[in-house]
């Protein structure tokens, strides 16, 4: 019986239905864990045909090649190495089925169904694929081989391997419990999961409980990058053995594949399975598949992968990267010449700019000079081949970033200077003009319909301010579409959620990178970037000084006369983004939410009485501007929670505003106060 195994783990920066692409990633992985000398590959869930194919999951056509796809990598397999790849399959025809094949040279030895299906947050999966019964087992057709496929364990010349697919893992009753009564050695975990913050601890503790509490050694393998344009992927592959973390991967990396590996002790897993208080079922057959293969001869001179510290998770460079990560996604995947922005001087644009900074920054650092250039060239970005290192990435920014202050009457000179000053600092192509005259235009047009009543701030405050934010979007949108690039919209999660935002106004354009970040955290992450950096590819870390006018100024739309701030237009931030956390992660109504607040120091600090007219003014602008939320820009899911409606959270257009429900709210909250 073999008593160690080195296992290799790829996170795979997949495309969605880019079968060759996603089939060449596939290739290069299983090259590169043969040279490390790996026994077993884990690929991550649906590798081959990526996961985010939404609806296409209903178009049969494509899904009836998916066997034939699966030999064509079970031919890439070197003899004596086992690889597990993620793939739909369909199943007589009828049902479609979250799978991972087990491969060897030529042969498929058997395939496992997902069981337990992600329908929360932004997962739709029940919509396209049928969960399998546990304990239930049948057989496919794979070209010429009849396949053992279900709730499987299959014993590869003594080692018994089982699998949880992603979400498989996440829930009570996981199958973990049964793999355990059944003996397996090792656990297999291809997942795609996507990042948010704070979620990757939690991957860690489910993998080591695993590991510990089952007797065996746990893979995790994860998808990498944006994928599919709104989630995005941040790798971290993981390996257990004797419920301690013997390998840890790298996270948010820029590289198009990352193969890790491990050497684990078998038989320690198996001794702790002898001294565990938990039932065995020794006689039990059920699923149990033993399948011909020989593995390569035991290299009992490979010293075991040594235990590892937890990781650290540290949040604001986690968000930095991953949004970093996206745009540089999105710049590769569209083929697009780079970003404009309405660059204001303020939080919101300031910080999408630096981050399309830190994206080329990591792109090169992690592709080097040659690889980081023929990217671009492929984007129609071409630069001096004779350029290196920082020249290399000052002249890819200027090509790359289109940036534009639109000053209006009312707009001061420390935005104006903030704004030049950032985009001199990551060396964009900046421009300034003045938006007075179109704003001036417009209001003339409008007072000459009714003389008799002109535009006043007293009466038309709303519609002054509007004018102001849509006539800055045809001007950089002109610029954007003449250079070819995207315009980035840059509202955030908060301000979206209750529609503080003007629609093609600052919602304008093709991607929002902060549409996921809460305003709370736009403004840590921007004291970060000033303060302590991000930690870069080589050790390096990126500062960015000239956001200190930023960050040192309140946040103003700068779109009525006098010391306009978003908070006093709306209220604090802190207490708007506790609201929308507790109302979009815990489903809970106006008045669940307020007996939650009242535990809390908010209500110390503010007394009921105002949070209960802050809850109010938040489900009021919630409810009414739902239609807002249904037109933005597509965003990266960063925070646990979501304003968009198309992948995380439902809302009807029209609905009774929650009356009664604020009603309740208030009432409740009286007879607090009164008693």
């Amino acid at each position: 019986m073999r008593h160690t195994l080195t296992l290799a783990t790829a996170c795979l920066n997949t495309t969605p239905l880019d079968i060759d692409g996603n089939l060449d990633l596939i290739g290069q992985a299983i090259t590169a864990a043969w040279q490390q000398q790996a026994d077993l590959l884990l690929l991550p869930e649906l590798a081959i045909s990526g996961y985010g194919c939404e609806d296409m999951f209903f178009a049969s056509d494509w899904l009836e090649e998916m066997p034939d796809h699966l030999l064509a990598v079970a031919a890439m397999v070197p003899p004596s190495m086992v690889v597990a790849c993620g793939v739909p399959l369909l199943v007589n025809g009828g049902q479609l089925f979250n799978c991972v094949a087990l491969l060897a040279r030529n042969r498929v030895l058997g395939v496992v169904a997902k069981q337990h299906l992600a329908r929360n947050g932004i997962h739709y999966e029940p919509r396209w694929f049928t969960p399998w019964l546990a304990g239930e087992q049948s057989e496919l057709t794979i070209g010429e081989q009849r396949v053992p496929f279900g709730d499987l364990v299959i014993d590869v010349e003594g080692v018994r391997i089982g699998f949880e697919i992603c979400e498989d893992s996440w829930v009570a009753s996981r199958p973990g419990r049964s793999l355990y009564q059944r003996q397996v050695d090792l656990i297999l975990n291809p997942s795609a999961s996507h990042f948010a913050l704070g979620k990757h601890p939690i991957r860690c503790q489910f993998v080591c409980e695993g590991s510990r509490a089952f007797g065996v050694a746990y893979g995790y393998a994860n998808l990498l990058g944006c994928e599919a344009g709104r989630a995005i992927f941040d790798g971290g592959a993981l390996i257990a053995s004797n419920g301690e973390l013997v390998m840890s991967g790298r996270r948010l990396g820029f590289e198009a594949l990352v193969v890790e590996s491990a050497t684990i002790d078998l038989q320690l897993n198996r001794a702790q399975r002898l001294i565990s208080s938990q039932p065995l079922r020794p006689g039990a057959g059920d699923g149990v598949v033993s399948v011909d293969f020989r593995w390569a001869a035991e290299a009992l001179q490979r010293p075991l992968s040594p235990q590892l510290a937890a990781p650290k998770d540290d949040q604001q460079r986690d968000a930095c990267l991953a949004i970093a990560l996206g745009l540089w996604d999105w710049q590769r995947k569209t083929a697009t010449a780079g970003f404009a922005i309405s660059l204001s001087g303020g939080a919101d644009s300031a910080l999408c700019a630096s981050l399309v900074y830190l994206a080329q920054q990591q792109a090169l650092r992690t592709l080097g000079s040659t690889a980081y250039r023929q990217q671009l060239a492929r984007c129609g970005v071409v630069v001096d081949e004779a350029l290196d290192g920082e020249p290399l990435l000052q002249a890819a920014m200027a090509a790359l970033l289109t940036t534009l202050y639109q000053g209006s009457a009312l707009s001061g000179s420390v935005t104006r200077s903030a704004a030049a000053t950032l985009a001199a600092a990551i060396g964009a192509s900046h421009h300034d003009w003045s938006i007075a005259e179109l704003v001036d235009g417009y209001v003339g047009r409008a007072n000459a319909l009714t003389p008799e009543r002109p535009l006043n701030w007293q009466q038309d405050d709303l519609a002054l301010q509007n004018i102001q934010a849509r006539v800055r979007a045809p001007g950089i949108w002109l610029l954007a579409n003449r250079e070819g690039k995207l315009l980035i919209a840059t509202s955030n999660l908060s301000e979206a959620s209750v529609g503080y935002c003007t629609m093609d106004g600052d919602t304008a354009g093709v991607l929002s990178p902060i549409g996921g970040v809460s305003k709370s955290r736009v403004l840590q992450l921007l004291r970060y970037l000033l303060d302590e950096g991000v930690e870069l590819v080589g050790g390096q870390r990126l500062r960015l000084p000239a956001l200190a006018a930023v960050v040192n100024q309140q946040p103003t739309a700068e779109l009525r006369p006098g010391a306009q701030t978003d908070e006093s237009d709306l209220m604090p931030f802190v207490v708007l983004d506790r609201i929308r956390r507790i109302a979009q992660t815990q489903h809970l109504g106006p008045k669940g939410i307020l007996k939650v607040l009242v535990r809390e120091p908010l209500a110390e600090q503010y007394g009921v009485d105002q949070l209960c007219q802050w809850l109010r003014r938040y489900f009021e602008l919630y409810c009414r501007n739902q239609w807002k939320r249904e037109r933005l820009a597509v965003g990266f899911h960063i925070e646990a929670d979501s304003a968009d409606p198309k992948s995380y959270r439902r809302f009807p257009v029209l609905s009774s505003q929650l009356k009664r429900e604020l009603a309740a709210m208030e009432s409740w909250a009286a007879q607090l106060t009164q008693s």
